[in-house]
C-alpha cells in the first residue's frame, strides 16, 4: 500500500442564479453574520458553527443568518451565502408587508439525534459541492457516439466500497456521509459506527462499507469522540484512505491508495525532442487490462510535470500525485483503464513553457514569466507526443477518449491547450490554474475568438484553494468562471471546485485528480 501525505479537498460548484435582490437588518446587510459590514467566507463559516452548536448567534445575528428568508437558520443558508460569495445570486428580498418572525436558530435535520456530546471540529458543510443544472445542450456523450468511434465506456456503479485504514488505532471508527449541495448527512454526527475490517501487512485495521456516491460525496473519519479526519471527497475513483502524518485545527489529513489493484500496471520512460533542441522525458502508463492488440482502444490522460505524478521509484524522487491510484480505484469501482501519460517539466524552462503567449503579463509577475513559449508547448503536445502514443500503444485518437490535465502554470498551460485544441481534447482538468498572470483586457480579447456554444467545447474542470498563493489565484478563477458562462459556456460542462482551506501543492492536487477522473472521464 502507497502512502504519501495528502491534504483533503472540499469543494464548491457554482450554479447560475436567479435575480433577486438583499435585505438589511439596521445598519447591517443580509447574510452578514459577524456584523462586520462585509458579506465574506467567514459568515458562512459562523453559521456552520452555530448549526453545530459551537458557538451560539445573537437574535439579531440569528435575523441575518436567515438569508433565504424561510424562517430558519441551516445549512441552506450557508449555500446561499457561498453563491453570493461567488457573484452567482444575490440575496433575497424580504417581505416588509407583514411582521417577520425571529429566526428560528435550531438545526434543522431528518435524522437521528446526536449520539456523541463531542462536536466536529471539521464543519461538514463547509465544504460545499453546487453543480451546474444540466441544459437541453446535447451532450458530450450524444454528440461523441454520432460523429466518432469512441473507446468502451461500461457504466460504473455508484454503490462502492470505501476503505479506511485506521493507522492510528481509533478504539471505535465511524463513518460520517453527507451530500455537500444539500447538507443531508446519512445520519447525524458522528455518523455510522463501521465494525466490519480487514488486517492488511503492517497488522493494520482496515475498516469498510459501501457507499453510495451519487447520493453521499463527502465522508469524514472520527472515532466517535475528539479525533477525525477532514472532510473527504468521494467519488467513482475512490477507494482507500488513511490518517497521514500531519493534522491541522480542521481535522487530520488523509493519504489514499488503491485498496485493490494497486501496481498492477506498467510504467515506460521515453525521451522525445523538443522543439528547442533537447530531450525531453515522458512517462507512460498503461493499466492492468491494458492490451496493445484489443480491437477496443483505451483513454488516454496527458498530463503536464510528469516528474511530480507517480511514485518515488517512477518519478525521480519527487512523487506527488499517485495517478495510477485513482485510475486503479476507478478500475475496481467497474470502470476500463485509461492510459497515463506524463510529460517533464522538472526544469529551469518551466514557467517558459507552460505560459501562452497571450499578451502582456501583469507587472508583478513580468520578469518571471517574460518568456511565453506556452503555444511551442502546444505544438509538441499535439504534434510529437500525442502520435506517438497513439503510433505506439492502443491509444484511441477520438477527442472526447482525450483529457490535458496540470496544475499551477500547468493549469493554466491545459486551459490553452486544451481550447486550441478542442477537436483533439474532450475535457480539461485545470488545478490552481494561474489565471492571474494576464488581465481582463488579454482574456477577454483572446476569448472572444471561441464559439463556447460549439457542441465540441471540452468539458472544463477547475480547481482552486483559498489560502497563500491559492488566495492570490482565487479572484481570477472566479471571474474566469463568470467570464465563460456569461460568453455561452454550457454550465453542465464547467466544474468548478473551490476548498477554502486549500493549499498550493502536490498533496492538494492527488485528492483532486479523482474527482477530475469521475467527473472529466467517464461519459
Amino acid at each position: 500500500m502507497k502512502r504519501v501525505t495528502a491534504i483533503l479537498l472540499s469543494l464548491f460548484l457554482v450554479f447560475g442564479g436567479m435575480q433577486v435582490f438583499a435585505r438589511s437588518y439596521n445598519e447591517y446587510k443580509n447574510g452578514d453574520v459577524n456584523m462586520d459590514k462585509n458579506l465574506t467566507i467567514k459568515d458562512a463559516t459562523l453559521i456552520q458553527r452555530h448549526i453545530v452548536h459551537l458557538v451560539t448567534l445573537t437574535g439579531e445575528q440569528a435575523q441575518l443568518a436567515d438569508t433565504n428568508l424561510d424562517g430558519m437558520v441551516n445549512i441552506m443558508d450557508v449555500t446561499k451565502i457561498q453563491k453570493v460569495v461567488a457573484q452567482i445570486e444575490e440575496m433575497p428580498i424580504e417581505d416588509t408587508t407583514q411582521p417577520t418572525a425571529p429566526a428560528s436558530t435550531e438545526p434543522q435535520t431528518t435524522t437521528e439525534p446526536q449520539t456523541t456530546t463531542q462536536e466536529p471540529t471539521t464543519l461538514p458543510t463547509e465544504t460545499q459541492t453546487i453543480t451546474h443544472e444540466a441544459t437541453t445542450v446535447p451532450t458530450e456523450t450524444q454528440t461523441a457516439t454520432q460523429t466518432e468511434a469512441t473507446a468502451p465506456n461500461p457504466a460504473v456503479k455508484s454503490n462502492i466500497d470505501i476503505y479506511f485504514t485506521n493507522n492510528k488505532n481509533w478504539s471505535k471508527v465511524y463513518f460520517f456521509l453527507y451530500n455537500s449541495q444539500t447538507g443531508d448527512g446519512e445520519k447525524a454526527w458522528p455518523g455510522a459506527q463501521i465494525t466490519k475490517y480487514t488486517t492488511n501487512d503492517y497488522g493494520e485495521k482496515t475498516y469498510f462499507s459501501t457507499v453510495d456516491v451519487d447520493k453521499y460525496d463527502r465522508i469524514i473519519f472520527n472515532n466517535g469522540s475528539n479525533q477525525q479526519t477532514v472532510n473527504i471527497p468521494v467519488n467513482k475513483a475512490s477507494s482507500g484512505f488513511f490518517i497521514s502524518d500531519s493534522s491541522n485545527s480542521k481535522g487530520m489529513l488523509v493519504g489514499t491508495y488503491a485498496n485493490t489493484g494497486a501496481d498492477g500496471g506498467k510504467i515506460t520512460k521515453t525521451y522525445l525532442k523538443y522543439p528547442s533542441g533537447y530531450n525531453k522525458k515522458i512517462w507512460i502508463w498503461t493499466p492492468a487490462d491494458y492490451k496493445a492488440s484489443s480491437a477496443d482502444k483505451f483513454k488516454t490522460v496527458y498530463l503536464m510535470d510528469g516528474q511530480n505524478l507517480f511514485d518515488e521509484d517512477h518519478s525521480d524522487g519527487y512523487g506527488g500525485w499517485e495517478v495510477t491510484d485513482a485510475v486503479e480505484s476507478m478500475m475496481s469501482n467497474g470502470a476500463r483503464g485509461v492510459i497515463i501519460v506524463g510529460i517533464d517539466n522538472g526544469n529551469s524552462k518551466r514557467d517558459s513553457e507552460l505560459t501562452p503567449d497571450l499578451g502582456k503579463v501583469i507587472p508583478s509577475y513580468a520578469n518571471e514569466f517574460s518568456s511565453r513559449t506556452g503555444k511551442q508547448f502546444s505544438e509538441f503536445v499535439v504534434n510529437t507526443v500525442m502520435p506517438y502514443v497513439q503510433e505506439n500503444y492502443n491509444s484511441s485518437p477520438a477527442r472526447v477518449d482525450n483529457s490535458i490535465v496540470g496544475s499551477s502554470s500547468g493549469g493554466l498551460e491545459a486551459f490553452y491547450i486544451g481550447l486550441e485544441n478542442k477537436d483533439k481534447f474532450g475535457s480539461i482538468g485545470a488545478l490552481s490554474p494561474a489565471f492571474l498572470l494576464f488581465d481582463s483586457n488579454v482574456w477577454n480579447s483572446y476569448l472572444a475568438k471561441f464559439d463556447f456554444t460549439a457542441e465540441d467545447i471540452p468539458k472544463l474542470y477547475i480547481y482552486n484553494g483559498n489560502v497563500g498563493l491559492e488566495n492570490e489565484l482565487y479572484p481570477d478563477v472566479i471571474s474566469m468562471n463568470k467570464r465563460l458562462l456569461s460568453g455561452g459556456y454550457s454550465p453542465d460542462k464547467i466544474k468548478l471546485s473551490i476548498e477554502e482551506n486549500g493549499e498550493h501543492n502536490e498533496a492538494w492536487w492527488r485528492i483532486v485528480f479523482p474527482e477530475f477522473l469521475s467527473w472529466g472521464i467517464l461519459r
